[in-house]
Protein backbone atom coordinates (compact mmCIF):
# COMPACT_ATOMS: atom_id res chain seq x y z
CA UNK A 1 0.00 0.00 0.00
CA UNK A 2 1.42 3.36 -1.13
CA UNK A 3 1.65 5.77 1.96
CA UNK A 4 -0.72 9.51 1.38
CA UNK A 5 1.37 12.48 1.88
CA UNK A 6 -0.31 15.10 3.96
CA UNK A 7 1.12 18.25 5.02
CA UNK A 8 1.76 19.04 8.82
CA UNK A 9 -0.78 22.08 8.55
CA UNK A 10 -3.44 19.93 6.51
CA UNK A 11 -2.97 17.52 9.47
CA UNK A 12 -3.88 19.54 12.08
CA UNK A 13 -7.06 20.28 10.66
CA UNK A 14 -7.74 16.70 10.15
CA UNK A 15 -5.94 14.50 12.80
CA UNK A 16 -9.10 12.69 13.85
CA UNK A 17 -9.91 11.60 10.04
CA UNK A 18 -6.53 10.72 9.92
CA UNK A 19 -5.84 8.74 12.54
CA UNK A 20 -9.52 6.84 11.86
CA UNK A 21 -8.24 6.36 8.33
CA UNK A 22 -4.83 4.54 9.80
CA UNK A 23 -6.88 2.52 12.52
CA UNK A 24 -9.55 1.19 10.69
CA UNK A 25 -8.55 1.29 6.60
CA UNK A 26 -4.46 0.67 7.75
CA UNK A 27 -3.60 3.54 5.55
CA UNK A 28 -0.50 5.25 5.56
CA UNK A 29 0.60 8.80 5.57
CA UNK A 30 4.21 10.86 5.11
CA UNK A 31 3.84 13.71 7.14
CA UNK A 32 5.58 16.88 5.36
CA UNK A 33 6.71 19.95 6.64
CA UNK A 34 7.84 22.49 3.41
CA UNK A 35 7.59 19.78 1.29
CA UNK A 36 10.32 18.11 3.70
CA UNK A 37 9.34 14.40 4.43
CA UNK A 38 9.64 14.33 8.73
CA UNK A 39 7.36 11.40 10.08
CA UNK A 40 4.98 8.43 8.96
CA UNK A 41 1.76 8.07 10.81
CA UNK A 42 0.86 4.22 11.00
CA UNK A 43 -0.89 1.41 12.62
CA UNK A 44 1.10 0.73 16.29
CA UNK A 45 0.68 -2.87 14.88
CA UNK A 46 2.94 -1.95 12.23
CA UNK A 47 6.07 -0.71 13.80
CA UNK A 48 5.93 -3.40 16.47
CA UNK A 49 6.35 -5.78 13.17
CA UNK A 50 9.13 -3.52 11.81
CA UNK A 51 11.09 -3.49 15.41
CA UNK A 52 10.53 -6.86 15.54
CA UNK A 53 12.22 -7.52 12.00
CA UNK A 54 14.91 -5.62 13.04
CA UNK A 55 15.35 -6.81 16.14
CA UNK A 56 15.64 -10.46 14.07
CA UNK A 57 18.09 -9.16 11.56
CA UNK A 58 20.13 -7.88 14.22
CA UNK A 59 20.60 -10.99 15.81
CA UNK A 60 21.18 -12.74 12.42
CA UNK A 61 23.67 -10.59 11.69
CA UNK A 62 25.26 -10.99 15.39
CA UNK A 63 25.21 -15.01 14.78
CA UNK A 64 26.63 -14.50 11.37
CA UNK A 65 29.35 -12.77 13.18
CA UNK A 66 29.63 -14.77 15.85
CA UNK A 67 30.58 -17.65 13.27
CA UNK A 68 32.95 -15.71 11.37
CA UNK A 69 35.09 -14.47 14.35
CA UNK A 70 35.23 -18.03 15.73
CA UNK A 71 35.92 -19.77 12.19
CA UNK A 72 38.80 -17.64 12.06
CA UNK A 73 39.82 -16.13 15.56
CA UNK A 74 39.18 -13.16 15.22
CA UNK A 75 37.90 -10.94 18.15
CA UNK A 76 35.97 -12.78 20.73
CA UNK A 77 31.81 -12.36 20.43
CA UNK A 78 31.44 -11.39 23.79
CA UNK A 79 32.99 -7.96 23.03
CA UNK A 80 31.40 -7.61 19.60
CA UNK A 81 27.84 -7.92 22.28
CA UNK A 82 29.43 -5.30 24.13
CA UNK A 83 30.10 -2.63 21.66
CA UNK A 84 26.80 -3.30 20.34
CA UNK A 85 25.37 -2.44 23.76
CA UNK A 86 27.33 0.62 24.50
CA UNK A 87 26.15 2.07 20.54
CA UNK A 88 22.85 1.09 21.14
CA UNK A 89 21.93 1.49 24.92
CA UNK A 90 21.01 -2.50 25.00
CA UNK A 91 22.54 -6.39 25.08
CA UNK A 92 21.15 -8.39 22.75
CA UNK A 93 20.79 -11.89 24.12
CA UNK A 94 21.01 -14.29 21.31
CA UNK A 95 19.75 -17.94 21.61
CA UNK A 96 23.01 -20.33 22.13
CA UNK A 97 23.25 -22.49 18.88
CA UNK A 98 26.14 -24.35 19.74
Amino acid sequence: MQAVTISAMDLRGSIGDVLNRVQYTNERFVIERKGTPIAVMIRVDEIERLERLERERDAELFRMAKTLAERDGLQPFSALLDQHAALHGERLELPDHG
